[in-house]
């Protein structure tokens, strides 16, 4: 629905809000990875002409904020702790007044011992970066641990050291993984402006308006009445702007200017100061039969979560859960922690957790399997859950589709064919849970019998508002051109979490569906009247409500909408979702943040890849990937999403990694940071699977999260199978390709 909007340059993001007498803001940062500050002088930045505001860390109301831990501020008040983090910020006329303002405020540190490895993180006697860590408010779920320890999760089911003693084989594997950034090309953006009552407004780039609403109430302890956040289209998201980096610096400046603020970073300073994906160390110990049947698995999950917590307490959650895999295992151990270091705060980028422990667990499982002798697809199928299995938390699955993700993936391939030497293919599965919480929608009709459909939800450039619209005009008996959308509003629409979590065709289609229902069933009802029929044999079809079995007695819906004027108002549906997570067995888990979810997706792909023994250079021929999406609502979309995926899931195995010296960033740049681009993305082989077993609308499933999760271990399986060679660090590189063939093959003989 958006299309014809984005394709002729009419679309408004953030960097495009103007407002009469606006200003631009702009934040300094700090020069060291970890420094008490002892004093900020702004006095010559206040001085300067054309400089409306400045802010420091004095400027706030007393108290921190934060996802599920109170750990940070909006400005840095006592200590800095990464480099790049806000300590000021001023509100000038133009940007190089903005600018000159900046570098005209003096701040005196002194700098701390800092720490930039987890594992070095954990150790007794490390720089600690958070000591009042214990006093912080916090959820009441979490386990803080000692030290840098943010978060401490467990997962206990059966008793493992008898599983280990029983099995035929038992192997153990150590994985890494990268930081790596969301790479939308639009960097957050907002304006903000106070109006003469003290209302606070804000335009924002966000997945969420009314998340962005919380935080700047939670920031400023307004009541939410007191602040309006309108979504403008987003120039992609993938978790990254789930919550703003910017809009509570932008209404805070707007506070002290009294004019309206707009706060634009570039891109390198979204680099710098974003919440890219958690760096992780996995350490897997399996114990199998000869057979391959799985009988014990114990996993450490160390997440690095940066300077402060945000989203890595559910992100290690998820991380100690999926490192076990989507198979079944009698005995399972996990520890998740998650780390504080000196680095760039981390948060949530397109199935967190999910992702990291997806490279090692599906990599693991290949070893085992090349070990034992058995094909790595056998060994998936004969442990992988299926409807009824209980989950590794005690929750029992419902229907499952993991082993026809398989057998789709296994069939495809098979037609495929090696074609090749050095060239083959790789296998992996995902897994990952659809996020609840509530959503709401509104359904207006008009006069005319066309009809408005009223979303929290943002389009974040998957679809949504198209997806959604094409719920409401099914259930309505209308057309796609019929249906017009208002989203993202936090005055003029129903409430929505946040676009995250594979969560929005799911629950917010479930609330429009009903929404659309709630107005269907007072045409059938007005419609009854009319046609002097019950309601109950009424349909609504093709712009018109008619009598089942009966065409030829029929009103237009449009007919039926003019006179719910002059009979009881306007027609007005209303439809609320809030998705229950199935019970599990809290004995089994600690600290565990989401040990069910509403509903599972899973997926399987396949990598096939050729090695060139020389140079180490890889290359992608072909992805396979085979995707439970209960019932595509837009086919085309599903696909593009898939393809998206599959694009974030080979530029996270092959390429891409934020690279740090002493904490600083070193390539804060597209043109540095190695994304994938178009030039290497493979041909993509979406298999779509339709049961309709999903808990949404007409049995849908999340499709956001999911494809990205196997593409890194298909990809780091082909590569073994092609060459012979195990990488089990990511990205994996040509230089570590070459690196590992030379040793493969062992020092030249004399």
């Amino acid at each position: 629905m958006d299309g014809v909007e984005k394709a002729t340059g009419r679309a408004v993001y953030g960097q495009d809000l103007r407002r009469p007498g606006m200003l631009i803001g702009k934040v300094l940062r700090s020069r060291y990875p970890h420094a008490r500050i002892l004093s900020v002088d702004a006095s010559r930045a206040r001085a300067l002409p054309g400089v409306k505001a400045v802010v420091t860390g004095a400027d706030l109301v007393p108290g921190n904020t934060g996802q599920m831990i109170k750990d940070e501020t909006i400005l840095a008040t006592d200590r800095a702790r990464f480099l790049g983090e806000a300590i000021a910020a001023v509100a000038a006329v133009d940007q190089d007044t903005a600018q000159e303002a900046l570098d005209l405020i003096r701040v005196e540190y002194e700098e701390l011992p800092s720490v930039f490895d987890p594992e070095e993180a954990m150790k007794e006697g490390a720089p600690i970066l958070h000591p009042d860590l214990a006093g912080y408010r916090a959820a009441p779920v979490l386990v803080r641990g000692p030290g840098n320890i943010c978060t401490y999760t467990t997962i206990r089911k059966g008793n493992v050291d008898e599983g280990f003693q029983r099995s035929d084989f038992v192997f153990e594997d150590t994985f890494r993984t990268q930081m790596v950034v969301h790479a939308y090309l639009e960097p957050h953006a907002t304006l903000a402006e106070v109006d003469e009552t003290g209302r606070v407004l804000v335009w924002v780039t966000t997945q969420g308006v009314f998340s962005v609403r919380a935080q700047v109430a939670e920031v400023f302890h307004l009541p939410l009445n007191r602040i309006r956040v309108i979504g403008t289209r987003c120039g992609g998201g993938f978790g990254g702007k789930s919550r703003s980096l910017v809009a509570p610096i932008a209404v805070l400046l707007a506070m002290k200017s009294r004019r309206p603020v707009k706060l634009a970073l570039g891109m390198s300073e979204d680099f710098i100061s974003g919440h890219p994906r958690h760096p992780s160390v996995v350490r897997i110990k399996t114990g199998v039969m000869k057979d391959g049947t799985l009988v014990a698995r114990e996993a450490v999950f160390i997440m690095d979560t940066g300077a402060y917590s945000d989203f890595a307490p559910v992100a290690t959650s998820q991380g100690t859960t999926y490192c076990l895999g989507p198979y079944r295992i009698p005995n399972v151990k996990s520890d998740g922690y998650s780390v504080y270091t000196n680095k760039t705060s981390c948060g949530a980028l397109r199935a967190p957790g999910s992702v990291q422990a997806a490279f090692a667990v599906e990599s693991h499982m290949d070893i085992i399997a090349h070990r034992i002798g058995l094909d790595p697809m056998d060994l998936r199928l004969k442990n992988a859950f299926v409807e009824g299995d209980l989950s590794h938390t005690g929750q029992v699955f419902g229907p499952i589709n993991l082993r026809a993700t398989l057998e789709a993936i296994r069939d495809h391939i098979s037609r495929q064919g090696e074609s090749g030497p050095g060239r083959a293919w790789g296998v992996a599965c995902g897994q990952w849970g659809i996020g609840g919480t509530s959503s709401a929608a509104q359904v207006k009709i008009n006069e005319d019998g066309t009809a408005v459909l009223l979303t929290g939800a943002v389009d974040i450039g998957t679809g949504s508002d198209t997806a959604l619209s094409q719920i409401a005009a099914e259930e309505l008996g209308l057309r796609l051109e019929d249906m017009s959308i208002v989203s993202g509003d936090t005055d003029g629409t129903p409430y929505d979490m946040a676009a995250v979590g594979n969560r929005i065709t799911y629950v917010m289609g479930t609330a429009v569906r009903l929404a659309a229902a709630d107005a269907r069933q007072q045409l059938l009802e007005m419609a009854g009247h009319m046609l002097e029929a019950n309601p109950r044999d009424l349909e609504a079809s093709d712009r018109q409500v008619r009598v089942k079995g009966s065409p030829e007695r029929a009103v237009p819906i449009a007919q039926l909408a003019g006179m719910s004027h002059m009979k009881g108002g306007q027609i007005l549906g209303r439809g609320s979702s809030a998705p229950q997570s199935p019970p599990c067995d809290a004995s089994l888990v600690k600290g565990h943040v989401a040990p069910t979810r509403p509903g599972d997706t899973f997926c399987a792909q396949a990598a096939q890849v050729e090695v060139d023994p020389d140079t180490g250079g890889i290359k992608i021929l072909r992805i396979a990937a085979a995707s439970d999406a209960g019932r595509a609502i837009n086919p085309r979309m599903v696909e593009g999403q898939v393809e998206g995926g599959v694009g974030f899931g080979l530029g996270f195995a092959l390429s891409e990694e934020v690279m740090f010296e002493n904490g600083k960033t070193l390539n804060p740049v597209l043109t540095d940071y190695r994304l994938s681009t178009s030039v290497d993305m493979p041909v993509v082989d979406a298999i779509i699977l339709e049961e309709g077993k999903g808990g949404g609308p007409y049995g849908v499933l999340g499709m956001g999260e999911t494809p990205n999760i196997p593409t890194g271990p298909a990809v780091a399986n082909a590569i073994y199978n092609a060459a012979g060679i195990r990488i089990q660090e990511l990205p994996i590189t040509p230089e570590k390709v070459r690196r590992a063939l030379r040793e493969k093959k062992g020092p030249p003989v004399a």
